[in-house]
Protein backbone atom coordinates (compact mmCIF):
# COMPACT_ATOMS: atom_id res chain seq x y z
CA UNK A 1 0.00 0.00 0.00
CA UNK A 2 1.30 3.45 -1.00
CA UNK A 3 2.51 6.07 1.53
CA UNK A 4 -0.62 8.91 2.34
CA UNK A 5 1.46 10.70 4.91
CA UNK A 6 2.57 13.96 3.20
CA UNK A 7 5.51 14.49 5.55
CA UNK A 8 6.69 10.81 5.60
CA UNK A 9 6.92 11.38 1.58
CA UNK A 10 11.02 12.87 0.09
CA UNK A 11 10.09 15.77 -2.68
CA UNK A 12 10.82 13.33 -5.67
CA UNK A 13 8.13 11.35 -4.26
CA UNK A 14 5.68 13.54 -3.99
CA UNK A 15 6.85 15.57 -7.24
CA UNK A 16 5.68 12.05 -8.54
CA UNK A 17 2.57 11.70 -7.06
CA UNK A 18 1.67 14.55 -8.33
CA UNK A 19 2.30 13.80 -12.14
CA UNK A 20 0.57 10.61 -11.78
CA UNK A 21 -2.11 12.57 -9.98
CA UNK A 22 -3.78 13.38 -6.63
CA UNK A 23 -7.77 13.76 -6.84
CA UNK A 24 -7.61 14.88 -3.09
CA UNK A 25 -5.48 16.55 0.12
CA UNK A 26 -7.28 15.72 3.31
CA UNK A 27 -6.42 18.85 5.72
CA UNK A 28 -6.69 17.15 9.31
CA UNK A 29 -7.65 19.68 11.96
CA UNK A 30 -7.72 18.75 15.78
CA UNK A 31 -6.62 20.65 18.87
CA UNK A 32 -4.76 20.35 21.97
CA UNK A 33 -7.01 20.41 24.90
CA UNK A 34 -8.12 18.41 27.66
CA UNK A 35 -10.76 15.52 27.01
CA UNK A 36 -11.77 14.61 30.84
CA UNK A 37 -9.79 12.09 32.54
CA UNK A 38 -10.36 9.44 30.54
CA UNK A 39 -8.43 10.56 27.10
CA UNK A 40 -5.42 12.05 26.23
CA UNK A 41 -4.69 15.86 25.07
CA UNK A 42 -4.40 15.13 21.27
CA UNK A 43 -7.86 12.80 20.94
CA UNK A 44 -9.12 15.51 18.37
CA UNK A 45 -5.81 15.26 16.21
CA UNK A 46 -5.62 11.61 16.54
CA UNK A 47 -9.32 11.21 15.70
CA UNK A 48 -9.03 13.74 12.94
CA UNK A 49 -5.68 11.95 11.28
CA UNK A 50 -6.63 8.77 11.65
CA UNK A 51 -9.48 9.58 9.62
CA UNK A 52 -8.39 10.61 6.61
CA UNK A 53 -5.55 7.89 6.68
CA UNK A 54 -8.19 5.32 6.87
CA UNK A 55 -10.13 7.34 3.66
CA UNK A 56 -6.69 7.20 2.10
CA UNK A 57 -6.21 3.70 2.22
CA UNK A 58 -9.96 3.19 1.00
CA UNK A 59 -9.41 5.50 -1.96
CA UNK A 60 -6.74 3.09 -3.28
CA UNK A 61 -8.86 0.83 -2.71
CA UNK A 62 -11.62 2.36 -5.15
CA UNK A 63 -9.36 4.42 -7.42
CA UNK A 64 -9.47 7.80 -6.08
CA UNK A 65 -5.34 9.00 -5.14
CA UNK A 66 -5.46 10.87 -1.51
CA UNK A 67 -2.70 12.50 -0.14
CA UNK A 68 -3.59 13.32 3.95
CA UNK A 69 -1.34 16.94 5.10
CA UNK A 70 0.63 17.38 8.09
CA UNK A 71 -2.31 17.83 11.19
CA UNK A 72 -2.66 21.31 12.00
CA UNK A 73 -2.62 20.14 15.87
CA UNK A 74 -3.48 23.61 18.00
CA UNK A 75 -6.40 25.93 17.36
CA UNK A 76 -8.96 28.26 19.19
CA UNK A 77 -8.79 26.38 22.71
CA UNK A 78 -9.44 29.33 25.21
CA UNK A 79 -12.33 27.98 26.65
CA UNK A 80 -9.96 24.75 28.04
CA UNK A 81 -7.08 26.89 29.36
CA UNK A 82 -8.66 25.78 32.76
CA UNK A 83 -7.14 22.79 32.27
CA UNK A 84 -3.21 21.52 32.40
CA UNK A 85 -1.97 20.97 29.12
CA UNK A 86 -3.95 22.69 26.83
CA UNK A 87 -3.23 25.11 24.29
CA UNK A 88 -4.70 27.76 21.98
CA UNK A 89 -3.79 29.98 19.30
CA UNK A 90 -5.56 33.57 18.57
CA UNK A 91 -8.36 33.18 15.95
CA UNK A 92 -6.60 35.65 13.78
CA UNK A 93 -3.07 33.36 13.90
CA UNK A 94 -5.03 30.13 13.29
CA UNK A 95 -7.11 31.71 10.17
CA UNK A 96 -3.60 32.49 9.15
CA UNK A 97 -1.93 29.21 9.82
CA UNK A 98 -4.89 27.74 7.60
CA UNK A 99 -4.79 30.27 4.70
CA UNK A 100 -0.66 30.05 4.10
CA UNK A 101 -0.97 26.21 5.04
CA UNK A 102 -4.21 26.04 1.88
CA UNK A 103 -1.56 28.77 0.02
CA UNK A 104 1.18 25.72 0.20
CA UNK A 105 -0.79 23.15 -1.00
CA UNK A 106 -2.23 24.99 -3.92
CA UNK A 107 0.73 26.26 -5.00
CA UNK A 108 2.04 22.61 -5.30
CA UNK A 109 -1.49 21.89 -7.62
CA UNK A 110 -2.74 20.09 -4.88
CA UNK A 111 -6.30 21.53 -6.07
CA UNK A 112 -8.74 19.64 -4.06
CA UNK A 113 -8.45 20.63 -0.65
CA UNK A 114 -10.62 18.60 2.26
CA UNK A 115 -10.33 19.82 5.71
CA UNK A 116 -11.17 16.82 7.97
CA UNK A 117 -12.30 18.87 10.98
CA UNK A 118 -12.50 17.63 14.44
CA UNK A 119 -12.69 21.07 15.87
CA UNK A 120 -13.75 24.00 14.24
CA UNK A 121 -15.46 25.23 11.13
CA UNK A 122 -13.54 26.91 8.38
CA UNK A 123 -14.31 28.21 4.93
CA UNK A 124 -12.19 30.64 4.41
CA UNK A 125 -12.07 29.41 0.60
CA UNK A 126 -12.83 27.11 -1.56
CA UNK A 127 -11.96 23.96 0.76
CA UNK A 128 -15.16 21.58 1.49
CA UNK A 129 -15.12 20.73 5.37
CA UNK A 130 -15.94 17.18 6.24
CA UNK A 131 -17.36 17.19 9.91
CA UNK A 132 -17.78 13.76 11.70
CA UNK A 133 -20.99 14.70 13.47
CA UNK A 134 -22.38 15.91 10.51
CA UNK A 135 -21.27 13.57 7.99
CA UNK A 136 -22.11 10.55 10.49
CA UNK A 137 -25.53 12.31 11.29
CA UNK A 138 -27.56 8.98 10.48
CA UNK A 139 -25.31 6.69 12.52
CA UNK A 140 -25.38 8.93 15.38
CA UNK A 141 -29.10 9.21 15.85
CA UNK A 142 -29.53 6.30 18.35
CA UNK A 143 -27.02 8.35 20.75
CA UNK A 144 -28.81 9.67 23.26
CA UNK A 145 -28.39 12.98 25.29
CA UNK A 146 -25.85 16.07 24.10
CA UNK A 147 -23.71 15.56 21.38
CA UNK A 148 -20.52 18.04 23.14
CA UNK A 149 -17.39 17.35 24.26
CA UNK A 150 -15.17 13.93 25.06
CA UNK A 151 -18.95 12.22 25.73
CA UNK A 152 -20.42 8.94 24.35
CA UNK A 153 -19.64 9.56 20.55
CA UNK A 154 -16.44 11.31 20.79
CA UNK A 155 -15.44 8.80 23.01
CA UNK A 156 -16.94 5.72 21.01
CA UNK A 157 -15.09 7.20 18.10
CA UNK A 158 -11.65 7.14 19.54
CA UNK A 159 -11.79 3.65 21.04
CA UNK A 160 -12.78 2.63 17.59
CA UNK A 161 -9.30 4.37 15.83
CA UNK A 162 -7.50 3.01 18.72
CA UNK A 163 -7.09 5.83 20.87
CA UNK A 164 -5.98 5.39 24.32
CA UNK A 165 -9.14 5.30 26.54
CA UNK A 166 -9.37 4.18 30.18
CA UNK A 167 -13.11 3.97 29.94
CA UNK A 168 -12.82 3.12 33.60
CA UNK A 169 -11.69 6.72 34.98
CA UNK A 170 -15.02 8.32 32.34
CA UNK A 171 -17.74 9.79 34.02
CA UNK A 172 -20.74 12.33 33.28
CA UNK A 173 -20.93 15.61 33.73
CA UNK A 174 -23.00 18.55 32.45
CA UNK A 175 -25.86 16.74 30.88
CA UNK A 176 -28.09 19.17 31.22
CA UNK A 177 -25.57 21.72 29.99
CA UNK A 178 -28.08 25.01 30.19
CA UNK A 179 -28.88 23.60 33.80
CA UNK A 180 -25.42 23.59 34.58
CA UNK A 181 -24.71 27.26 33.21
CA UNK A 182 -27.45 28.46 35.27
CA UNK A 183 -26.32 26.80 38.36
CA UNK A 184 -22.89 27.78 37.78
CA UNK A 185 -24.89 31.54 38.16
CA UNK A 186 -24.29 32.55 34.49
CA UNK A 187 -27.45 33.45 32.14
CA UNK A 188 -29.17 31.29 29.94
CA UNK A 189 -32.31 30.90 27.65
CA UNK A 190 -34.51 27.89 26.58
CA UNK A 191 -33.18 28.17 23.24
CA UNK A 192 -30.01 28.20 23.75
CA UNK A 193 -27.91 26.87 21.22
CA UNK A 194 -25.26 24.31 22.25
CA UNK A 195 -24.53 20.20 21.32
CA UNK A 196 -23.75 18.77 17.45
CA UNK A 197 -27.00 18.18 16.65
CA UNK A 198 -29.16 21.10 17.98
CA UNK A 199 -32.32 21.97 15.77
CA UNK A 200 -34.35 25.02 16.11
CA UNK A 201 -35.70 27.37 16.86
CA UNK A 202 -32.31 28.25 18.45
CA UNK A 203 -30.39 31.40 20.04
CA UNK A 204 -26.19 31.38 19.78
CA UNK A 205 -25.73 31.57 23.46
CA UNK A 206 -21.71 32.85 24.39
CA UNK A 207 -19.20 29.71 25.06
CA UNK A 208 -18.39 28.84 28.55
CA UNK A 209 -15.03 28.36 30.20
CA UNK A 210 -15.40 24.41 30.83
CA UNK A 211 -14.49 24.30 33.88
CA UNK A 212 -17.18 26.96 35.32
CA UNK A 213 -19.69 24.14 34.30
CA UNK A 214 -17.78 20.34 34.53
CA UNK A 215 -15.41 19.76 36.89
CA UNK A 216 -13.76 16.88 34.42
CA UNK A 217 -14.04 18.58 31.11
CA UNK A 218 -16.40 15.96 30.08
CA UNK A 219 -19.91 17.50 28.84
CA UNK A 220 -22.39 14.66 28.62
CA UNK A 221 -22.03 11.01 29.62
CA UNK A 222 -18.57 9.58 28.83
CA UNK A 223 -19.20 5.98 30.17
CA UNK A 224 -21.82 5.00 28.03
CA UNK A 225 -19.18 5.00 25.29
CA UNK A 226 -18.38 1.44 23.52
CA UNK A 227 -17.06 0.18 20.59
CA UNK A 228 -19.84 -0.97 18.34
CA UNK A 229 -20.60 2.54 18.51
CA UNK A 230 -17.91 3.83 17.38
CA UNK A 231 -17.24 1.33 14.73
CA UNK A 232 -20.97 2.58 13.30
CA UNK A 233 -19.45 6.03 13.08
CA UNK A 234 -16.48 4.84 11.40
CA UNK A 235 -18.25 2.99 8.85
CA UNK A 236 -20.31 5.92 7.90
CA UNK A 237 -17.85 8.23 7.82
CA UNK A 238 -14.69 6.71 5.67
CA UNK A 239 -16.47 5.54 2.40
CA UNK A 240 -18.28 9.28 2.98
CA UNK A 241 -14.74 11.11 2.93
CA UNK A 242 -13.81 9.21 -0.14
CA UNK A 243 -16.86 9.56 -1.97
CA UNK A 244 -16.62 13.39 -1.23
CA UNK A 245 -12.99 13.51 -2.69
CA UNK A 246 -13.90 11.59 -5.60
CA UNK A 247 -16.77 14.06 -6.36
CA UNK A 248 -14.20 16.80 -6.02
CA UNK A 249 -12.16 15.31 -8.66
CA UNK A 250 -15.13 14.87 -11.29
CA UNK A 251 -14.50 11.26 -11.17
CA UNK A 252 -17.41 8.71 -11.57
CA UNK A 253 -17.64 5.99 -8.78
CA UNK A 254 -16.15 2.48 -9.77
Amino acid sequence: MSEHLLERLTWPEVDARIREGVDAMLIPIGTTEQHGHHMPLDTDCFIARSLSVRAAELGDEEGVSILVAPTLNMTLSWYHMQFPGSIRLSTTTFFQVFREVCDSLERHGFDNLVAVNHYFELTGRRVFLVQWWDLAADALAEVEGPMIHAEEAETSLAMALGQRVELDRATSDAWDRGQAVKDAGFQWTSFGQYGMRHAGPKVVVPMDMLRDITESGIVGDATRASVETGEKIVAALIPRIVQVCREMAGKEEQ
